[in-house]
């Protein structure tokens, strides 16, 4: 990968330039019109715009949220709170298990404070039950350790309650919702290029289970791009559209 910005790169275009690597034979160069400018990539007269597909939430206003937005705050807010609190060996472990939906209709910060406040006051007690917390959409569950963990609180899992659904419907919605995103971001420069590529790096479904047949119609409006390329977490390509494209992106 061509760049002077390497240590920058994120993880998922990491894993499209190793396929693109693996694909073309060539290293692609990271960034070609400039730190931070579209497109990630380019090979030759073809340019690779790179993003994550994460499944996105659509509040009351029709506007979409992706679902790792609340979660990339949630999740490190609530598990700073609670290492800080100090731990007693007398009054053991706990782990601590996360649930959240949306929306949440007053200040995060105070979504926050409720809970780890009430985990702290539980705590003190010193009674090793289980118990749960409530505050907006969020859950807070915490279950004493067999153990020690040397800690108060340790994280044990998390789970968003907007995820999932009909895997039919959750990739073309989220593919069509995505690639309209990146033709608007990319529209002023589309002609710099001879061809456009959609790389997204699938991080709904776990790696390597996505399958073409997962997936329902696209009907995909492509615009200025020529097509689109989801790629597994392991750089591997799992659905092409239109059916290969790819073939003739670089060198056709």
């Amino acid at each position: 990968m061509q760049s002077d910005t390497v240590s920058g790169v994120k993880e998922e275009e990491r894993i499209a330039a190793q396929f693109l690597k693996n694909r073309f034979g060539v290293d692609p160069t990271f960034e070609p019109l400039g730190q931070y400018k579209p497109p990630d990539f380019a090979i030759g007269a073809t340019a690779f715009e790179v993003r994550r597909l994460n499944q996105h939430y659509f509040g009351e206003d029709g506007e979409a949220e992706a679902l790792e937005e609340l979660y990339y705050r949630l999740k490190p807010a609530i598990e700073g709170t609670l290492d800080k609190v100090p731990y007693s060996e007398g009054k053991g472990s706990y782990f601590w298990l996360l649930s959240f939906a949306r929306p949440i209709k007053i200040e995060f910060r105070d979504v926050v404070q409720d809970l780890t406040r009430q985990a702290r006051a539980h705590y003190d007690t010193g009674n090793q039950e289980t118990k749960s917390f409530e505050s907006q959409a969020v859950r807070l569950e915490l279950r004493p350790a067999s153990a020690s963990c040397e800690k108060a609180f340790r994280y044990g899992s998390d789970f968003d309650l907007d995820g999932g659904g009909c895997f039919g419907d959750i990739y073309p919605t989220n593919i069509r919702l995505t690639l309209k995103e990146k033709i608007g971001k990319t529209a002023e420069i589309a002609s710099k290029f001879e061809r456009w590529v959609l790389v997204l790096v699938d991080y709904i479904m776990l790696p390597g289970m996505l399958e073409p047949g997962d997936v329902g119609p696209l009907n995909l409006e492509l615009g200025h791009f020529n097509g689109v390329a989801i790629l597994g977490q392991d750089s591997k390509l799992a659905i092409e559209s239109p059916e290969h494209f790819l073939e003739h992106c670089v060198h056709g």
